[in-house]
């Protein structure tokens, strides 16, 4: 996170990034458009595009804002706001500044490498993050999560359940959410998932399909995919290496999944966004 003006060279195009970013106008404008919505960016609001949303971005002069990229995992290991829906545009709350000064002191070092975010070190930075030590005290980092939680809270406060699978999934059968993110570089048959929920096999996948809507072995090869997305956007490895972490060991067969559910390639999709 840092401050930074923008100025007319701030116009991207089908921005996908792995990670959320969230805006905080100081002076100037700039408009951003996503969800079939244009949003103008200035001085009092705050703005939240969700990780792996697509987005365009435009300045027409300057845009004086703090930015802050940020990763909100829950533990079963999908993003928080693709479980929600909330008001992506609010006008901040008092002291909404201080909490970005605070957090900026204590990671003065966590800044973007570059603005382009067709470049890699611009994608790649949430692993490069992943693989720092943290420099701060415990109570530094305690503080960094409630500093955290506190600028989502404008959010969350128009927040509901988003219709789409992955929140009914969240609610109803968190145990096997859970077990399909620790296990998903194995073998995953629908009698594990099963186990996990304490139901027979055949009466699970029936109650899986109403509430869901998918089979549960359809949904884990969406969860699958959406894994195989993040990896050929924010790190460098192979298709190969990619394929035997989301559990599937052959990269054919990979290739031809991820063909089917995205409509493209892993090597194009990753060529598309410039990686």
């Amino acid at each position: 996170m840092q401050r930074t003006v923008a100025g007319r060279w701030w116009n991207y195009e089908r921005v996908v990034s792995p990670f959320a970013r969230l805006w905080l106008g100081r002076e100037g404008s700039a408009a951003v458009r996503h969800h079939g919505q244009v949003f103008k960016l200035k001085r009092g609001m705050i703005h939240l595009v969700p990780a792996f949303t697509p987005h365009d971005c435009v300045c027409p002069r300057q845009f004086d804002h703090f930015h802050l990229h940020f990763i909100s995992r829950v533990p079963a290991g999908i993003d928080l706001f693709s479980l929600l829906d909330c008001d992506w545009q609010v006008p901040h709350p008092p002291g909404f500044p201080k909490l970005l000064e605070r957090l900026e002191k204590i990671y003065p070092d966590r800044k973007l490498p570059c603005f382009d975010p067709a470049q890699e070190t611009y994608r790649r930075l949430p692993a490069t993050l992943d693989q720092r030590e943290e420099p701060t005290t415990p109570a530094e980092w305690l503080e960094a999560q409630a500093l955290l939680r506190l600028l989502l809270t404008p959010f969350l406060a128009s927040a509901r359940w988003h219709e789409g699978m992955h929140a009914q999934v969240a609610q109803r059968f968190i145990a096997v959410q859970e077990h399909i993110h620790r296990h998903m570089d194995r073998p995953i048959m629908l009698a594990d998932l099963a186990r996990v929920a304490g139901l027979h096999p055949t009466y699970f996948s029936d109650q899986f399909q109403r509430i869901v809507g998918v089979r549960p072995l359809e949904y884990l090869m969406r969860r699958r995919m959406e894994r195989a997305q993040y990896l050929l956007l924010a790190s460098r490895a192979s298709i190969k290496e990619i394929a035997m972490e989301i559990g599937l060991r052959d990269p054919a067969y990979f290739t031809r999944v991820f063909l089917k559910y995205c409509q493209t390639s892993p090597s194009a999709y990753r060529s598309a966004h410039n990686i």
